[in-house]
């Protein structure tokens, strides 16, 4: 019994397990990441604009 035949096994089932789980995974979390983006500049956009209204109605607008 040598090292390799201890790591070829390990490597195959961490191979195995990347292709299985997180290679079907990555798609939805990327699409996750996009709306995520998208929700939070929403926000940023609307809040932004709450100021600009507050900073013009208070003449500090420049």
């Amino acid at each position: 019994m040598n090292l390799q035949s201890i790591i070829d096994p390990i490597g195959k089932i961490v191979e195995d397990s990347f292709e299985g789980v997180l290679v079907p995974i990555s798609e939805m979390f990327n699409w996750g990441v996009i709306v995520l983006g998208l929700v939070g500049l929403g926000i940023w956009l609307k809040m932004q604009g709450d100021y600009n209204k507050k900073a013009q109605r208070e003449g500090t607008l420049m």
